[in-house]
């Protein structure tokens, strides 16, 4: 981003975001005469687009954006290393450019639009004091806002507003909140040598190597330096960004060249410095004094013999009685649940048993009333048998005396017996007596069953 001519090479990635035309951009194209403009007017596009620049310069194309841009336009791949012959008449190479800035929507800063990228500027100058950072992000700003990136001269005149503003308003903040006594106070012990020859801002800036009793004392040492000029009474009201930066820039520079430095540069390096030191040098001691302590127990847990911890032991003991009691109260409800079902089981058993008991009962019920009637039927059926056979005897005796009675007239006319009068044979006495009693009354049906 930011770039005025062509790179030498190009990932598919970058010719597919930036030299692949929608279809308006495609009419657009299509309507510039001749395979040359159509590929120039393309070219400014999609290098707008890549870099917020329009093109100025015409270096070396590379080959695989020549071929990309032919297929993408429909067009013969040229022979050719650059567009600067095209573009011969410099009214032709502006209006490209007027073009693909309309087509994209780009257009160059105004005066008013000026501040709010200072505003942005410095607002991102609190989190970041990189200069080449900072021209990054104005880049950026500048290509979300669709707005043309200009040179780059301008750019860093204006990142370098941003820091002298920032360095103004952020030294205002540390003479405000320091009095003028304390600050000269702080000034005049920054300039000071020790007695072992070793300026205070080496010796503020030293690091312990180790955790020892020396090293200790060295580090508070400093501390009560620091609080006994006042550091510790008056912050000076920035954040540990800006704290951090300018404190890397005092301690990169030596003692003399820094008591050279100008403001409000030379009040926020001092405010910074002292300021960081004080609470690196807390946090060192505070880490030096864990180190300690963890080297004193592991000592001495060496050297005696580990006791009996009672207070973990209870805590199991606790734990177990919990847990057991726990196991109790489960397999209590557990039994209660078992019991209930059991309960409910047997209910049921006994009310299957009952509805079995009363179906056997109607079972010998009807079994009782199906034999008696089977009796009654029994009966009935040989009485009836018995009849029959009474009946078929009372037929065989009946023919028998049809026949007797069929026979005896013929023997009696032979003989030559009388008549009587009325013409009719006189009744015997063998007959009346030899007739059985069911022919004298053949409408008496009794069987001799008194039934």
């Amino acid at each position: 981003m930011g770039a005025r001519e062509v790179p030498r090479e190009l990932s598919s990635f970058e010719l597919q975001t930036f030299f692949t035309y929608s279809h308006a951009e495609h009419e657009l194209i299509g309507r510039r005469r001749g395979s040359m403009m159509k590929l120039g007017l393309a070219l400014h596009i999609g290098f707008l687009r890549m870099t917020g620049c329009p093109l100025n310069a015409f270096g070396i194309l590379p080959p695989v954006l020549l071929r990309h841009l032919a297929i993408e336009l429909d067009i013969d791949t040229p022979d050719l290393a650059s567009l600067r012959a095209p573009y011969a008449r410099g009214r032709t190479l502006s209006d490209h450019q007027l073009l693909a800035c309309q087509t994209l929507g780009f257009r160059w800063m105004v005066a008013h639009q000026r501040p709010a990228l200072v505003r942005a500027l410095r607002d991102e100058v609190l989190r970041c004091g990189d200069r080449e950072r900072l021209l990054s992000y104005a880049r950026q700003w500048l290509y979300q806002h669709r707005l043309i990136i200009f040179h780059e001269r301008a750019l860093r005149s204006l990142v370098a507003s941003a820091l002298t503003e920032l360095e103004a308003s952020a030294a205002a903040s540390i003479h405000s909140t320091v009095p003028p006594s304390t600050w000269r106070r702080w000034v005049a012990a920054m300039e000071q040598v020790r007695p072992d020859g070793q300026h205070i801002q080496n010796w503020l800036w030293a690091v312990p190597a180790k955790h020892s009793t020396r090293q200790f004392s060295q580090v508070l040492e400093r501390i009560e330096w620091l609080v006994g000029i006042g550091v510790a009474c008056h912050p000076i009201g920035l954040n540990d960004v800006l704290v951090r930066r300018f404190t890397h820039r005092l301690a990169a520079r030596s003692p003399s060249l820094s008591a050279r430095i100008k403001e409000p540069a030379r009040t926020l390096d001092v405010g910074c410095f002292l300021r960081y030191c004080l609470l690196t040098a807390t946090d060192q001691l505070i880490l030096m004094f864990q180190r300690r302590v963890a080297d004193l127990w592991r000592q001495s847990a060496d050297g005696v013999t580990a006791p009996v911890d009672w207070a973990a032991q209870y805590r199991q003991l606790l734990d177990e009685l919990a847990s057991l009691n726990s196991e109790l109260t489960q397999a209590r409800h557990e039994a209660r649940e078992a019991a209930v079902a059991q309960a409910e089981g047997r209910a049921r058993l006994e009310a299957q048993a009952a509805a079995l008991a009363d179906r056997l009962a109607a079972a010998e019920q009807a079994q009782q009333r199906t034999t008696s009637e089977l009796d009654t039927v029994q009966a009935e059926v040989a009485a009836a048998q018995r009849r029959a056979e009474r009946a078929e005897a009372e037929a065989a005796l009946a023919r028998q005396l049809l026949a007797q009675l069929r026979v005896a007239p013929r023997e009696r006319d032979g003989a030559g017996g009388r008549r009587r009068k009325g013409g009719g044979p006189a009744p015997t006495t063998n007959q009346g007596a030899d007739t059985p009693a069911a022919l004298l009354n053949p409408n008496d049906g009794n069987d001799g069953n008194e039934n």
